[in-house]
């Protein structure tokens, strides 16, 4: 499939404004597009082997029907890999037990009968379930299309190791020998910031549920995602004229000259950044003379582990006056984009005020936020539902919805069509618009 994806996936630069303004100091905006082309043929039939490490809580605030919902998702991962796909399965409280050693699928039978077997018990060594899930996949095949730990837990890490950084780098180290992790996290008591950065530094995709009937949709938006996964390791490179500056607005990992990592590329989905020129003006032209601005480079891994290299693009930019640039239209997808990510900086915010117990401030941002994005739907959307959250004044609850819905709103894959209104439900899982991260708007579709 490389050839399909070297000549199809398009490299995009569009401009908030087409133009420089002549004279001046200029601070440019400039969305950075992927996009994959649609799915060839039977793409989970066509893909390599993928090894997974499921890592299930069983502490002892599992019991009842969290527990119950967390082994219905396991045996839902089971269902949708393919027979020669290899799997493992660690329960963890806080004792570490390895259910079943990575293993080919197969028919699945044993593997449930593993997952079915699962009790509650004590604490959370969370630490200890995630790293016996990635050791199991570490001997696993070089071959292998993806590797991948999915981790799900209720509470905070509270056995073994239980520093936040340490074990994030842990996960780095572990991405880095191609063993990623995405994490779940249940109700209103876990640890968000320690599942998302695990998450972020292992390379995977983050998600949560309010509760236990609300799990089921993020494990069918991970599902879907690797199984129609078509680029890894995706990386921006930009050289910006000599004399100007460039930053990303979104909080990707990496720099412009060795590269920003940026989501993993599914079939028919569109990866995306923003950047920041700004270029002084002593480097603008004259009105009526162009400026090569900026050059960007994106390569990526296939799940053959080849190399995904795009041709190179240019962004040349016209200077014009004033008036002439007054007439230049703004880019619609540009603003919305912006506007993405201004707002996801008000949910940050929000966030903290409501950790230091600030609900005046909470409201305030939130008035404000309501009036600042009232011309972008989603973003509307999701300030009502996080209203709804405020007034309830969840401290738990609201932290955790702000920040996985600022995490979306930051860095999600969009659909590649996605200036033309087509309902949410009928797009791909993984591409969907959620109103509200922890809970499951789309599972009964």
């Amino acid at each position: 499939m490389l050839d399909q994806l070297t000549g199809n996936t398009a490299l995009i630069l569009a401009p908030r404004r087409a133009a420089l303004l002549a004279g001046f100091d200029n601070q440019l905006d400039v969305l950075i597009r992927i996009q994959a082309p649609d799915a060839p043929g039977d793409v989970t039939k066509d893909r390599p082997a993928y090894a997974i490490a499921l890592v299930i809580d069983r502490s002892g605030s599992m019991a009842g029907h969290p527990l119950q919902e967390a082994k219905r998702c396991a045996a839902f991962v089971v269902d949708r890999l393919r027979a020669d796909d290899t799997i493992a399965i660690v329960q963890f409280d806080n004792r570490v037990k390895i259910l079943c050693s990575s293993k080919l699928k197969a028919d699945g039978c044993e593997l449930k009968r593993a997952i079915d077997s699962i009790e509650p018990g004590g604490n959370t060594n969370l630490h200890g379930g995630w790293r016996a899930g990635a050791g199991s996949l570490v001997d696993t095949l070089s071959a292998t299309g993806l590797r991948r730990v999915i981790l799900l837990s209720d509470g905070c890490a509270n056995e073994g190791l239980t520093d936040t950084s340490a074990i994030a780098e842990q996960c780095k180290e572990m991405a880095g020998k191609g063993i990623s992790t995405s994490t779940y996290g249940l109700g209103r008591h876990f640890n968000e910031e320690l599942m998302v950065l695990m998450a972020k530094a292992g390379q995977g995709n983050h998600y949560y549920g309010d509760t236990a009937d609300d799990l089921m949709e993020p494990f069918q938006q991970e599902l879907d995602l690797l199984s129609n996964l078509a680029v890894k390791d995706l990386r921006l490179q930009v050289e910006v004229v000599a004399g100007g500056t460039v930053g990303i607005l979104n909080p990707f990992e990496g720099n412009a000259t060795d590269g920003w990592r940026l989501p993993d590329l599914a079939w028919g989905s569109e990866a995306w950044a923003m950047l920041r020129l700004r270029l002084p003006k002593a480097l603008v032209p004259a009105e009526g003379q162009e400026l090569l601005c900026l050059q960007v480079r994106v390569q990526g891994v296939d799940l053959d582990g080849n190399i995904v290299a795009l041709p190179r693009q240019d962004l040349k930019m016209l200077a014009l006056n004033p008036a002439l640039l007054a007439s230049v239209a703004e880019d619609d997808l540009v603003l919305r984009r912006l506007s993405e990510l201004e707002a996801a900086g008000v949910l940050t915010r929000m966030r903290e005020a409501a950790k230091a117990h600030d609900w005046g401030s909470v409201d305030r941002l939130l008035v404000e936020a309501e009036q600042r994005f009232a011309g972008n739907d989603w973003v509307a959307s999701v300030l009502e539902a996080i209203r709804i959250v405020a007034r309830s004044r969840s401290r738990e609850r609201f932290m955790k919805e702000s920040m996985y819905s600022s995490e979306r709103l930051f860095s999600r894959l969009s659909d590649k069509n996605e200036i033309l209104a087509m309902a949410e439900g009928h797009k791909a899982s993984y591409l969907r618009r959620k109103t509200s991260q922890g809970k499951a708007e789309f599972e009964k579709d």
